[in-house]
């Protein structure tokens, strides 16, 4: 059944109607995932031939004009159709992961839901769905969920059709039918699976060896000295427990520093600026490091000496 549903809720345009087949769409609209079927008449524009169908009782089809150019109509099939419920699968998902009274929030319109939030000793970690397909405005997308949350993401997606272009290393992406299936009693989600990417240890883009010398991003390498290990010691630690970027001011007063910074650039070198980037008094460790031409801003002689005093 879950098969059958998908294929229409990915359908386009996302309002369109769909010859009812009583046979397959019957439990369906039991279940309110579709509309109730109505009467339907397949129309077309006698000055600009536009065809296009709308769902009408006999007594108002003499009020019909051009859904284009407002012209006179001709009506010719007639048939019975219904129309997916876009956000019944969003609110049914909720409910499950959230209890009874749970209501989903529409991120991007017919296409992004925030479901539920799931409770881990690393904070709450957001569950998504995505409605996807062959064709998915993927920037609005992306955007949101990049100022949505700063920690672990579950995105459910409707196709097994992922574009790389959401993955991320705090993000886990299921095709529903990975973790649901649907009986005509409705939606079952398996939620031990989903537990366990919630739970699981969070994935790492960088290594930092035991003894805290040498941060590794792909094939750059970074070599710490002083003070540097139990920064980046401490910043790989909260990367590891989900969190996305951390104070650095905290950073630094915990790794030893006793100077009052207030810049990085006057504690580290540009070389390992490569490594890490600062924003609105965060520190994280980069994806990717950069080329050594945009380590980051010159500094003093007295500044360099500084770092390497630590």
């Amino acid at each position: 059944m879950l098969y059958r549903y998908l294929s229409w809720f990915e359908s386009e345009p996302a309002d369109a109607l769909l010859p009812y087949d009583g046979e397959a769409m019957s439990n369906f609209v039991t279940l309110g995932a579709l509309s109730a079927i109505q009467r339907t008449r397949q129309i077309t524009c006698m000055d600009c031939g536009h065809e296009f169908a709308l769902q009408l009782y006999g007594w108002q089809e003499g009020d019909v004009k051009c859904v284009a150019c407002g012209g006179r109509v001709k009506f010719t099939t007639e048939y019975m159709s219904t129309q997916i419920k876009l956000d019944w699968l969003a609110d049914v998902l909720a409910r499950r992961l959230g209890g009874p009274d749970k209501v989903p929030q529409t991120l991007v319109e017919r296409r992004l839901w925030r479901l539920a939030n799931a409770a881990t000793s690393a904070g709450e970690v957001p569950v998504y769905l995505l409605r996807a397909g062959w064709h998915v405005p993927l920037p609005p997308i992306v955007s949101k969920l990049q100022e949505e949350s700063t920690g672990r993401q579950i995105l459910l997606s409707s196709s097994p059709l992922i574009n790389e272009k959401l993955a991320d290393t705090n993000r886990t992406i299921f095709a529903i039918d990975e973790v649901a299936r649907m009986e005509t009693e409705g939606i079952w989600l398996d939620l031990r699976r989903l537990g366990n990417a919630v739970t699981a240890p969070y994935p790492l883009w960088f290594d930092l060896d035991p003894s805290n010398d040498r941060l590794t991003i792909g094939n750059e390498v970074l070599v710490l000295r002083r003070n540097q290990k139990e920064f980046m010691r401490l910043l790989a630690a909260a990367h590891k427990a989900g969190h996305r970027a951390v104070n650095w001011k905290n950073l630094m007063r915990q790794a030893g520093y006793d100077a009052n910074y207030t810049s990085l650039t006057q504690a580290f070198s540009p070389e390992l600026f490569r490594f890490i980037d600062t924003a609105k008094g965060d520190v994280w460790i980069r994806k990717e490091a950069l080329p050594r031409s945009r380590a980051g801003p010159s500094r003093s002689f007295k500044e360099r000496a500084n770092d390497d005093n630590h």
